[in-house]
């Protein structure tokens, strides 16, 4: 991501940051102030954690935060963070998720995958395609029959977190029903409820 959005070809548009970077910046502003409010100290390497979680993706694992940190270049073409302790990261990670920040779920035997709880997305669950691998993100509505029936059967209680629900997307079930050949895995592609 370049630090300044250019929309012409010269003149003070090229000197202001386009939309996406100033939406980043007060994303990474905010976390910092949660930080911040609780006493934490905000080091230049959790600011670069924060501002790697935030730069891209809906969902990411630790290590590919590892890695957009690595690929971050600053002033002079150097990397701002130079080898990140992954030590670092998950420390991070782990007190942003003690504050809410940011929440994680495993899909599958992979690691696990961070993202950010903020109210531009609503709590959900997902929903991994065994086949493809596309994640699509499930409403914590769409489970609430099944929670009651726990509920009201075995006095058990639906853990919100941490849950994925596992089967076949919409294409991929349709291949099986039609008897062609699955998608491939893919990278992990996030469908945002609806």
């Amino acid at each position: 991501m370049a630090p300044f959005g250019g929309r012409g070809t010269g003149g003070l548009s090229n000197l202001l940051p386009s939309p996406h970077v100033d939406a980043t910046r007060r994303a990474v502003d905010d976390v910092v102030a949660v930080l911040r409010s609780h006493g934490d100290r905000v080091t230049g390497a959790r600011r670069a954690v924060i501002d790697a979680l935030l730069a891209g993706g809906h969902h990411v694992t630790a290590d590919e935060i590892v890695a957009r940190m690595n690929e971050r270049e600053g002033p002079g073409g150097r990397g701002r963070e130079p080898d990140p302790h992954r030590a670092t990261v998950y420390r991070t990670l782990d007190r942003l998720e003690e504050l809410g920040v940011v929440s994680h779920v495993h899909l599958g035997h992979g690691p696990s995958i961070f993202h950010v709880d903020h109210q531009a997305t609503a709590p959900h669950h997902h929903a991994v395609c065994s086949a493809c691998g596309t994640v699509v993100e499930v409403p914590l509505t769409a489970l609430d029959g099944l929670s009651s029936a726990l509920r009201a059967a075995h006095g058990f209680e639906l853990s919100r977190q941490h849950f994925a629900l596992w089967g076949l997307c919409r294409s991929c079930a349709r291949a099986d029903r039609d008897g062609t050949a699955p998608s491939q895995p893919a990278a992990m592609a996030v469908t945002p409820s609806r």
